[in-house]
């Protein structure tokens, strides 16, 4: 699991994601599919944050045969099936960014208070995967913001796998490396000098690197043709520079989402 990336980096679209992961294999059989579902979810209100809210997460899902899809949890993109397993796939949507006070629809806490906003920008993912067969598959993206760029590019490499499925119940894992550019690091975690004379954080300088190690479980019942529900549970551990931010009050963090959809 979202909501498009409600959050720079930790969105509950992400969370949304663990529950149909999947989705986009089964489209490569051909034909239409629409999936519309509503679920909550419970997630940090800033990546570092240790304070969590909770938020509705509706959830829409349709792809053409045609390999053109819309996700709420992606925006509107294109995936091509490549022979010997491997595709791409290319995605537009808006990230919102972050509000140096408590918001209840996007990132944001009164913690930052002086830090200033962090502007949305379009963005477009380019990426790259190879299917384990109907099991998963392993995946290099790349998220590049087409306005307001200076809030930076991320990378991430990422694997799923269903790790389960007896009758209608599924257990799937995943896991994911995040990377940001000098820029996005900076501008998440980093505190400039025009920031610190107005927060109560020191200056701090966050280079480009790794940021941030996920690992999630969900699982899946599928009641019949139409009706399922799903629930999913992620950790994310900061790590490099990011960790040792002065905006950073907690390493670890959880994401817990549930969700029942329809499809059509």
């Amino acid at each position: 699991m979202t909501l498009l990336r409600i959050f720079p980096c930790l969105s509950v679209a992400v969370a949304c994601l663990f529950a149909a992961p999947f989705a986009y294999a089964d489209s490569a059989q051909g034909g239409y599919s629409v999936t519309a579902g509503l679920g909550s979810a419970i997630t940090p209100r800033y990546l570092g944050s240790n304070d969590y809210q909770f938020l509705p997460v509706p959830y829409l899902h349709v792809v053409t045969p045609q390999g053109v899809y819309i996700d709420s949890t992606k925006g509107v993109g294109y995936r091509l099936y490549l022979p010997a397993n491997f595709f791409v796939d290319a995605s537009l949507n808006y990230a919102f960014g972050r509000k140096d006070e408590n918001e209840t629809w996007q990132s944001g806490s009164n913690y930052l208070k002086g830090m200033g906003d962090i502007p949305g920008a379009l963005v477009t993912t380019l990426t790259a995967g190879y299917r384990l067969g109907m099991m998963g598959d392993v995946t290099v993206s790349a998220d590049v913001p087409l306005t307001n760029r200076s809030r930076g590019e991320t990378y991430r490499v990422g694997f799923k796998a269903i790790v389960m499925q007896v009758g209608h119940d599924r257990l799937s894992t995943s896991a994911e490396a995040d990377f940001g550019s000098s820029k996005y690091n900076q501008t998440f975690f980093g505190v400039s000098a025009s920031q610190s004379a107005n927060a109560a954080f020191p200056q701090y300088g966050a280079g480009s690197g790794l940021y941030a190690v996920r690992a999630a479980m969900s699982w899946d019942h599928q009641f019949n043709r139409h009706w399922s529900i799903s629930a999913s549970q992620q950790i994310t551990n900061l790590t490099g520079d990011a960790v040792n931010s002065p905006i950073v009050r907690r390493r670890l963090s959880l994401l817990t989402d549930t969700m029942v959809a329809y499809t059509f």
